[in-house]
């Protein structure tokens, strides 16, 4: 036994060792800041207008930019956080923190800033900017392959295959859900259909469990601004992630493998399914997702009546690559009324 033990861990260190040896001189910075009082829609539309002119800055999907200068390469995404902006930044090339192209730019726009201190920001942001990297968009930036991609199509498959014609992988009814929300909220905006005489306001937040590498918890506030009830006919996504995406997703994401998702090794299979380090066992880790997804995972409502002067609460998963938008049909004195927020 021993001896079996030695031999993992002798195993593990030469990993360890060939990747700090391979990513020598490659990224040379993970660093972030925030900008205060500033949301990520006023601060975007800035940006884009100053390196519209830029040949050498690629657009990638939502606020991210990738850029190549003197053959160094630079990789800048802008999150929302809340009233303010986080700006988060990786590179290959020597990189002065406290002074730079960016750090000029918050000058020159008058932008309050300091240094990123949250913890669970960096860690998003770092897994974000790893799903980049290994989609092929980054090319220059290195980042090791992911190690787990077959398992991980393997267990979608084997999720798909099993949930057909079984109802207990079926969504959970929606039910009014008044409890408070401990999580921090990221994003908020307010919209108002004039027609209904309806305001909806939309709170993102980021989730405490491995799942928010994937997706993000969206709380949607319904309001009756009118003297007379009104009955919400349907609420539709294109797309909303369910529990069953969430589990699947996650359930390869856990201890022993975590180590083998950052180095991008089959280190699971190396060590005979043996964990790393001492970690919270996996199937105690997974029901704390399945705890925290689940309330977000009822289904939409239809046919809720919507009293005057009141308001109902929605709760949904949205995927962070790709969150589409919730659509309403309401009708109101025998008028029906659609919008999209």
């Amino acid at each position: 036994m021993k001896k079996m033990l030695k031999s993992i861990c002798t195993l593990s260190i030469l990993v360890l060792f060939s990747v700090a040896a391979n990513a020598a001189g490659m990224i040379k910075d993970y660093h972030a800041y925030r900008i205060k009082d500033q949301n990520v829609r006023t601060v975007v539309p800035v940006v884009d207008n100053i390196l519209s002119n830029e040949i050498e800055v690629k657009k990638l999907a939502r606020n991210a930019y990738y850029a190549t200068y003197d053959g160094n390469h630079y990789y800048m995404k802008f999150y929302p956080a809340l009233h303010d902006t986080d700006v988060y930044i990786v590179t290959d090339a020597d990189y002065d923190k406290e002074s730079n192209d960016v750090t000029s730019f918050f000058k020159s726009q008058n932008y309050q800033y300091e240094t990123l201190e949250d913890n669970e920001a960096y860690k998003e942001y770092k897994f974000d900017f790893i799903d980049y990297a290994r989609s092929g968009a980054l090319d220059g930036l290195f980042t090791l392959p992911d190690g787990l991609k077959p398992l991980k199509k393997g267990m979608s498959k084997l999720n798909d295959k099993l949930s057909k014609g079984n109802e207990k992988t079926s969504t959970i009814p929606y039910s009014e859900d008044n409890d408070p929300i401990d999580l921090t909220c990221v994003d908020s905006q307010e919209f108002y259909n004039a027609d209904a005489d309806v305001t909806v306001t939309v709170n993102e937040y980021r989730l405490k469990n491995k799942e928010n590498k994937y997706v993000h918890a969206f709380e949607y506030i319904v309001k009756n601004n009118s003297n007379s009830d009104i009955k919400v006919e349907k609420v539709y996504s294109e797309r909303l992630a369910a529990l069953k995406d969430v589990t699947t997703m996650t359930f390869v994401d856990m201890d022993k493998l975590d180590l083998a998702d950052n180095l991008g090794v089959p280190l699971a299979v190396a060590t005979g399914g043996l964990s790393l380090g001492f970690t919270v066992a996996n199937n105690v880790r997974l029901a704390m997702v399945v705890k925290e997804a689940t309330r977000y995972s009822h289904s939409l409502p239809e046919n809720y009546d919507l009293k005057a002067n009141s308001s109902m609460r929605i709760l949904c998963l949205k995927f962070k690559e790709d969150p589409q938008p919730l659509q309403f049909t309401v009708n109101k004195l025998g008028q029906t009324y659609q919008f999209t927020y």
